[in-house]
């Protein structure tokens, strides 16, 4: 009997099964080595089975990633890495951080604006992509203008 590995560097992620129609092959993302290093990959494949992990909790699927530089993941092996996985994406987005955002009595947002005179005002806002990394939120359907300040609380 004869058992072979591959040389291909692979990195295999354990998604929460709930966010399986969320990711797709192509997507690309970002790995982030234990020395802080990134480097870009691609989903390569997306498992279709779920399981539960042996001491319980929400049930995965497994992604498999392939990094787009092999070499930059050094000599790194079998070692936990964070992926970032892109699913959408918006050229010249105008964002916002997610926790200025306020919910309104009707159901909708706003965030407060502070003026350069000390004055604030809310501006309503409609919501596009989120990006969980980076905490913020796309606007859209908004007076809101580029470079106007708006307000975050103070935690």
């Amino acid at each position: 009997m004869l058992t072979a590995t591959s040389t291909t560097r692979v990195v295999t992620i354990a998604l929460n099964a709930d966010q399986r129609s969320e990711v797709k092959v192509g997507d690309k993302v970002t790995v982030t080595l234990p020395n802080n290093d990134t480097t870009p990959g691609i989903v390569t494949s997306v498992g279709t089975v779920a399981t539960t992990p042996a001491g319980g909790g929400s049930p995965t699927i497994t992604v498999q990633v392939t990094p787009s530089d092999p070499a930059a993941t050094g000599r790194w092996d079998q070692t936990p890495v964070s992926v970032t996985i892109t699913t959408a994406s918006v050229a010249n987005a105008l964002v916002v951080p997610v926790n200025a955002l306020l919910a309104q009595a009707n159901g909708s947002y706003a965030v407060e604006v502070a003026g350069a005179n000390g004055t604030r005002h809310l501006v309503s806002v409609s919501l596009g992509l989120f990006d969980d990394a980076a905490g913020l939120v796309q606007v859209t359907k908004t007076s809101l203008v580029v470079g106007e300040h708006v307000v975050v609380p103070n935690l």
